[in-house]
């Protein structure tokens, strides 16, 4: 009965497990090139996670640029109503002069018509951004919104003391609330603004790869990969050595 050496079985072996390590190789290869998890066929929920986080980054950057605009506002209508302040104050001194000996009345009339008039002026005709100083401002915080209109002032009813005391009390007043939504505003913006910093965080936490653990994978799967070639090139050669056993 004849002998037959069919099939080389210690070298297919050899051959897959060496297919094996050129796989982890390559994928380890993919992942550092590329520097995301899912490269080469790896963590592909990664990339789920982080089109999410994304997702959320999106709006929480949307809600950063629209609170920093209402800010923005604000900040103009506190100038606004300081300056209004000023000309009341202006126009309470000069209105106590009216009654002082020798006053030129007058003048001081028509020094209070032209401060009144600033001040109308001022309440009534400024921009900001293109638009009124008291326009609604309803800027995106989260979960919902955050309403801050700046509300205009009422301008002195009569050019005397108490008109313009009247005034300016009232003006203050605006001009506290006003602050109190800026500052809510400047700490809500702060929170966003970390909000932001750890989405980001979880993004790069979610996606990237550990490239220290891939070249170590790296390095693992070449070596492996080099020993396999050399082990494969000598299991080709036993089918030679069984026949010259068998001549």
């Amino acid at each position: 009965m004849a002998f037959q050496v069919n099939s080389n079985v210690t070298a297919l072996n050899v051959y897959n497990n060496l297919s094996v390590h050129q796989a982890k190789s390559s994928a380890a290869l993919a992942r550092i090139s590329s520097g995301l998890k899912a490269a080469g066929g790896g963590d592909i929920a990664s990339q789920g996670t982080a089109a999410t986080l994304n997702a959320a980054t999106q709006s929480t950057q949307s809600s950063i640029s629209q609170v920093q605009s209402a800010i923005n506002r604000l900040q103009a209508a506190d100038t606004t109503y300081g300056e209004m302040i000023a000309l009341g104050q202006k126009g309470l001194e000069v209105a106590g002069r009216v009654n002082d000996a020798g006053a030129d009345t007058s003048a001081i009339t028509a020094q209070l018509t032209a401060l009144t008039a600033g001040i109308t002026s001022i309440n009534s005709n400024t921009q900001v951004i293109g638009g009124v100083w008291t326009a609604a401002l309803t800027p995106d915080v989260g979960v919902t919104t955050f309403t801050a209109t700046p509300t205009a002032a009422t301008p002195p009813a009569t050019q005397n003391t108490a008109g313009y005391t009247t005034f300016i009390e009232g003006t203050v007043d605006l001009r506290a609330t006003n602050a109190g939504n800026l500052a809510s505003l400047q700490n809500t913006l702060q929170v966003l603004n970390a909000v932001a910093a750890n989405e980001a965080a979880g993004i790069g936490q979610a996606q990237d790869t550990d490239i220290a653990k891939e070249m170590m994978n790296l390095t693992s799967a070449n070596i492996m990969t080099d020993a396999a070639t050399a082990m494969l090139a000598q299991a080709m050669q036993l089918p030679n050595s069984v026949l010259k056993l068998l001549q």
